[in-house]
């Protein structure tokens, strides 16, 4: 049978169309026994070209051709767009005679015109897509390859791009030898790679099934529904695997996320189980399991529930590279350590049998299961049909034990009857817990309060109405003003016969409070609600080991607070000033300090929440200025904090990846230059992911990189707490860089440098959707307050004596001090 390759040129260039001719017909030979062309230009000028890479080029494929034993003809198709070509194409393959086999083979698109500057990388990619999709739906055979179509733009001036999924990028050349060089290299490698390369067939296929990815999305399909992320970052041992993923995103609808490093998933793994309780699937290559570094202790500590894919050598490999498991090391025993779920997968014969293993684990809720798995394993691609049994709801109800009756019964005498100062500080609450807690604290009078770990778990505003009975934030760093004032009477802690402290879900740990062992111990009153025995601290007076729905329902169904006492409990919320006592706080000097920029930022959002409906999700990385947003800045729901588990500096930032493709809010994130620094540039993850899901973007995603100079935190210890003087070891270099702005396929990004609080710049930023916001705020380092240490509580500009700035509005004093 006559095979005829349809080569498919689009273009109006006369230039262009009778360069490729030219290369054509100078490598014409028994190969190809027949051209012929279809065209709406008339090519004339096939003059060769003289040129030292063009002739060793030609020489060569001349050469290469020879050898072969294939005998084709070729079908030249040119049109002005893709879309004429596609017609002809499919006009032409009705038109072929039925001993004649006609397969579309190089596609060469000439936009190299100023009319498709306007066309994006992305645009290009669905279009060429679009074209293979109507030839597949006509039964039209073409070599689908990523070396089948090349195409030709002009050179490309913005800042940001990125590689293309559906051709070969190239930038049309001045000079016709190379042009012809390169039209001619094209041509071979698409003739080596495809046409002659036995192994490849010219049809539109998708990708072979991968056992182990259809066990793993099966399987989290079926207990999650949708509620599920896929993160990977590529390697060769995985790439069967990721394939099996990206066609099972887009059939289910699941989300498939990528980030700058192994690191960087964990993080939005991390966020997104915190925030949303979305299980996970990671898939990383070999090696890399050491890449997740503390951020897998915390997804453990979290009992995130999710699978790690990680590759890993055949245990009889000897020292394979990139291997963990070797007569050397072995990575199981850092995982046992760790007491991180692991289980190892290296017998394509006993999938089945070890996943089952993996999901006895995952049900464990002992954390993320690692499972490593070598390439036997994950290269297989039979179809398992697994049958499991039904998973138990692990919040099922329980009856009540005698003692713990008992002990709640005590619980709810201190809450009815007891004293007139009672603080919760919440941890992870779900809207069910959330709704109740309310409801509680409002019928009951309970001070609420929120933690570093869990900054927003209570917050400010709840659905945009101002909640009575939030007070702040208590924790190690970044306790709130009003918290402190309202523990403390006249700067001493006040008895506990005055104060009760719950904790709930909650390990009491040290990041909790600021408060020392001793005054735990003995100057507190604590009731504390955790569902594992194991985190009872030693500090804890009334140890509530049971889920705090059951407790808020027993709350709920027992509740009866007088009147009286319920008022007089409002009464002393109410008392405790709001106001910033410090003065830095209102002096715009430049460069501006933490405090001015965080209480010029908490009125902007305060405004914007109550007149714009301006709803948001924080994220809050390790250091200074993430403190002081924890402590200053309102917040309207939940938000992520790196000081969770290990207090990783770069956790938060990472986390923006994901979070801007799920978060359904606004996104707003507050990194210091120290964190900044530590980790990979998010700005590149965050267009990839945008280009793939466009639709999750219809928001804004404001990034506050806070630059001093420094880390502040231990800077301030030093000078604070030890008396000594800044060192090397705080100091870090910051780089400005000039502003710019561009938009990428429906997506503008604007990084800007301020040393000035500009509301009304701010204000339009913040709320500006399908935008990425960078912002390089200049500050500067000082020691005055944000809940940095208790001994910042009382220093002196925190004067509780009425002083102007206090009687009139604060932001006419602010507007009065602004710089000229």
């Amino acid at each position: 049978m006559d095979i005829t390759i349809g080569v498919v040129v689009v273009t109006e260039s006369r230039y262009f169309f009778e360069t490729g001719l030219s290369v054509l017909s100078d490598i014409r030979g028994e190969l190809f026994q027949r051209v012929t062309i279809d065209s709406d230009i008339s090519a004339e000028q096939l003059t060769p070209s003289h040129h030292p890479v063009y002739d060793e080029a030609r020489e060569k494929a001349i050469r290469f051709m020879t050898k072969r034993k294939e005998r084709v003809s070729m079908r030249v198709v040119q049109a002005s767009t893709l879309s004429e070509a596609t017609s002809k194409i499919v006009s032409l393959a009705k038109s072929i005679s039925d001993n004649e086999l006609f397969q579309v083979g190089m596609i060469y698109l000439d936009y190299a015109n100023p009319k498709y500057e306007m066309l994006s990388i992305k645009d290009i990619d669905e279009e060429v897509s679009s074209f293979y999709n109507i030839l597949n739906e006509n039964n039209i055979s073409a070599f689908y390859s990523s070396f089948s179509v090349a195409a030709f733009t002009l050179p490309c001036k913005k800042k940001i791009r990125y590689q293309p999924m559906e051709f070969i990028e190239c930038s049309l050349p001045h000079n016709r030898a190379i042009l012809q060089a390169e039209l001619l290299c094209l041509w071979m490698d698409f003739i080596e790679m495809a046409l002659v390369n036995r192994r490849v067939k010219p049809e539109i296929k998708g990708f072979a099934n991968n056992t182990l990815g259809q066990l793993l999305c099966g399987y989290l399909t079926d207990t999650s529904k949708d509620n599920w992320n896929g993160y990977y970052f590529t390697g060769s041992l995985v790439s069967n695997l990721i394939n099996h993923l990206e066609i099972e995103a887009k059939r289910t609808g699941i989300k498939l996320l990528r980030g700058p490093s192994e690191h960087s998933l964990a993080c939005g793994a991390m966020a997104n189980w915190q925030l949303y309780k979305k299980a996970f699937l990671i898939v990383v290559t070999s090696g890399m399991i050491d890449e997740f570094k503390g951020t897998l202790a915390n997804l453990r500590e979290a009992r995130a529930k999710g699978f790690i894919v990680c590759a890993e050598n055949r245990p009889n490999q000897w020292f394979a590279f990139q291997g963990t498991v070797s007569k050397d090391e072995d990575t199981r025993d850092v995982l046992k350590a760790k007491r991180i779920p692991h289980i190892f997968m290296d017998d394509s014969e006993s999938i089945e049998e070890d996943f089952k293993k993996a999901i006895e684990l995952y049900n464990s809720n002992q954390g993320p299961v690692v499972i490593m798995a070598t390439q036997a394993v994950l290269d297989a691609s039979g179809i398992i049909n697994l049958q499991l049994p039904a998973v138990e709801n692990e919040y099922s109800d329980l009856p009540l034990e005698p003692e713990l009756i008992q002990l709640l019964d005590e619980v709810m005498d201190i809450i009815n009857r007891g004293p007139e100062k009672i603080v919760w500080q919440c941890g992870p609450l779900s809207d069910n817990e959330h709704e109740l807690v309310l409801s509680i604290a409002e019928r009951a009078g309970i001070a609420l309060v929120d933690s570093l770990n869990y900054p927003g778990s209570v917050s400010k505003y709840h659905n945009g109405i101002l909640n009575k009975n939030y007070l702040g934030t208590l924790a190690v760093y970044g306790y709130s003003p009003r918290v402190y004032n309202f523990l403390h009477t006249k700067d001493k802690l006040n008895s506990t016969s005055e104060q009760c402290l719950f904790f709930l879900k909650s390990k009491l740990h040290q990041a909790a409070t600021p408060f020392s062992d001793g005054r735990l111990k003995r100057r507190l009153n604590i009731v504390q609600l955790t569902n594992n025995a194991e985190h009872i601290s030693p500090y804890t007076d009334y140890p509530l080991v049971m889920n705090l729905y059951t407790f808020l329902r027993y709350v709920d169904a027992h509740l009866d607070v007088s009147v009286e006492l319920k008022n007089k409990r409002m009464s002393a919320i109410q008392c405790v000033n709001e106001t910033s006592s410090d003065v830095v706080s209102k002096l715009p000097k430049i460069p501006i300090s933490p405090n001015y920029f965080f209480s010029r930022l908490n009125s902007l959002f305060e405004k914007m929440i109550v007149e714009d409906n301006y709803d948001y999700t924080g994220l809050y990385d390790v250091g200074r200025c993430g403190i002081s947003a924890v402590r200053n800045v309102v917040r309207t729901r939940r938000g992520f904090s790196g000081w969770y588990g290990r207090g990783l500096m770069g956790d938060a930032l990472q986390s923006v990846v994901s979070l801007a493709s799920t978060c359904p809010t606004h996104l707003v994130a507050f990194i210091g230059d120290g964190a900044k620094g530590l980790v990979p540039d998010v700005l590149p993850s965050l267009v990839e992911n945008a280009l793939t899901y466009p639709e999750c973007l219809d928001k804004n995603i404001t990034i506050f990189y806070f630059m001093n100079g420094g880390h502040s935190v231990i800077n301030t210890y030093q000078e604070r707490i030890l008396f000594n003087r800044t060192s090397r070891q705080m100091r870090l270099i910051n780089i400005n860089t000039p502003d710019w702005e561009e938009q990428i396929y429906g997506l503008k990004v604007k990084s800007r440098t301020i040393d000035v609080f500009d509301h009304d710049m701010l204000r339009a930023a913040l709320q500006e959707k399908n935008c990425i916001n960078l912002f390089s705020v200049i500050v500067s380092h000082n020691n005055e307050g944000d809940g940095i240490s208790l001994a910042t509580a009382t220093g002196w500009q925190r004067d509780s004596v009425k002083n102007t700035a206090d009687t009139i509005n604060s932001d006419k004093v602010e507007k009065q001090l602004e710089p000229v």
